[in-house]
């Protein structure tokens, strides 16, 4: 395992608080709404609004929402931003603007909108996505995102099973290892110990070593209509099966991080438990993972034949996760059988060097593989001491890489430049997403279709959706996990629905423990 602080002082950045955004939309009764918004009513000659902050930003606006110009010294990605409705604004017709520090206030037909800057630490703002986590993202200890019974009411909510709970309660335990490890806090502890006892729970429900469900129901909750779902003897709990490769990345990823960097006997006995099951099960069923139908799973599937077959342009990112778990694996119980495989599959049977064969075999570019294939890797980088394997590792890596350097995604960054240390690669960028990434994470749609600045790609994603070649922040596009395409036209659209913080929280206390950044 790579100790804290290991990075070269080149990749370093000493961070200091910075301007977080913040917006309120009130309908225009409110009483906190200032009446002098409401006489601030003059127009331009060619009809576009301009109020000037205290912080020497320019605020236009049109009928397109608002535009932000900073003041000079800003970040270059932070020199124009945009506000339109319904995310920040209830609609862009503006009828009236007025400066309140350096912020605004808006008045538009449908209400009226506040939105401003306040100065946060890094830390802090983690700790806000924490709180959350802790008070309407938890069911079962899994990391779950709420529905809520109506818009501004975040009391009242409810929760659902979600295909991937193992995965998304897995990312953001690794964070709140990540976190502990640098803090020692009880609330990191009590986090961390709570969400990786919710994956483990995955394996144990089953009643069959070594396969975890995707996610489970306890009598009283909703069934989904989706999947297959299978009772326990007493029926109080019914499990999904059908357990997806995604499912197994979290599980390996998270028995490594909470053994190594948990001071809890309790979980280092049940993570060793549960991968010496998991690898079992994949070895002795010819390197599948087997439900009780006795077939393999839609997904889970691992070996040369899969490789050879219909597999050929999963076999990249499926050989790093066979052995990633066969390396955690041996690791982590001393298993020479593990080990052995672990050589095998690398050597013998080509899986390192099908790693590096992502530009010849891939059929399309899938976001989704992108998260699979570094959270693979990340324990292969952790572990692996030969430097001939190393090196395909990070060739393999890099070959992800060309496509993912243009998404400023802070988590694969920093998980790249932990093996490709004499890489440049734009950490500001990273650091500033994790800026960007906005407070309010409800779905709610961002607006963009109308944007004049968006240059489109020809060719349409995976899902035939639209994609734009320009980078957008993060508070000004679809709110998602890091497994979707930043690129797409689609904005979202359900605020109903709130997205939980582990896409900040994992990558900023990753970075914290290895010295990407030190606040």
């Amino acid at each position: 395992m790579l100790e804290r602080n290991c990075v070269p002082s080149a990749d370093r950045i000493r961070v200091a608080p910075f301007m977080q955004k913040y917006f309120i939309k009130l309908p225009a009764t409110d009483g906190r709404i200032p009446q002098k918004l409401f006489e601030s009513t003059a127009v331009l000659p060619n009809g576009i609004r301009t109020v000037i902050t205290e912080d020497g930003a320019i605020w236009l606006a049109n009928g397109n929402g608002i535009t932000r110009l900073a003041a000079e010294g800003e970040y270059k990605l932070d020199r124009i931003s945009y506000f339109s409705a319904p995310r920040y604004l209830f609609d862009n017709n503006i009828r009236a603007m007025m400066a309140d520090g350096n912020g605004i206030w808006v008045a538009t037909d449908g209400g009226v909108s506040h939105i401003w800057y306040e100065s946060i630490t890094y830390e802090k703002k983690a700790a806000v996505y924490d709180c959350r986590i802790l008070s309407r993202q938890s069911r079962h200890g899994f990391v779950s995102e709420p529905r809520f019974e109506r818009e501004g009411d975040f009391e009242r909510f409810t929760h659902e099973s979600a295909d991937n709970d193992g995965l998304w309660t897995a990312m953001y335990a690794a964070g709140a290892c990540y976190e502990y490890a640098v803090t020692g806090t009880e609330g990191s502890y009590n986090r961390a110990i709570t969400t990786v006892k919710a994956v483990l729970s995955l394996m144990d429900v089953t009643g069959r070593p070594g396969y975890p469900a995707r996610s489970f129901i306890v009598k009283g909750e909703k069934l989904p209509k989706d999947g297959f779902w299978i009772p326990c003897d007493d029926g109080s709990v019914i499990w999904k099966s059908d357990t997806s490769s995604d499912e197994i990345v979290g599980h390996v990823l998270i028995y490594l991080l909470a053994h190594e960097l948990l001071p809890d006997a309790d979980i280092k006995a049940r993570t060793e438990k549960a991968i010496y099951d998991l690898c079992t099960h994949m070895m002795t069923n010819g390197r599948y993972l087997v439900d009780v139908t006795g077939k393999p799973t839609r997904w889970g599937k691992w070996s040369v034949e899969y490789f050879n077959g219909i597999g050929r342009c999963d076999s990249p990112l499926n050989a790093a996760e066979y052995l990633a778990a066969m390396k955690v694996g041996a690791y982590l119980t001393g298993e020479k059988a593990f080990e052995d495989e672990y050589r095998k599959a690398a050597v013998e049977d080509g899986y390192a060097d099908i790693m590096c064969e992502q530009l010849i075999r891939r059929e399309e570019i899938n976001f989704s593989d992108e998260e699979l294939c570094y959270l693979s890797y990340l324990p292969l980088i952790l572990l692996e001491e030969d430097e001939g394997l190393r090196a395909k590792f990070r060739t393999g890596m890099s070959q992800w890489w060309e496509n993912i350097r243009r998404e400023a995604n802070p988590l694969w960054t920093y998980i790249y430049k932990l093996i490709a240390t004499d890489e440049p690669c734009d950490m500001e960028a990273a650091l500033w997403t994790l800026r960007r990434l906005p407070m309010d994470m409800r779905y709610t749609d961002a607006g963009i279709a109308n944007r004049a600045d968006l240059e489109f790609e020809e060719d349409v994603d995976r899902f035939n959706k639209r994609q734009f070649k320009n980078l957008l922040p993060p508070d000004e596009r679809r709110i998602m996990k890091w497994n979707g395409n930043p690129f797409v036209l689609e904005s979202g659209g359900n605020n109903l629905s709130e997205e939980p913080g582990t896409v900040y929280t994992f990558p900023y206390w990753l970075a914290r423990y290895y010295g990407f950044i030190e606040e």
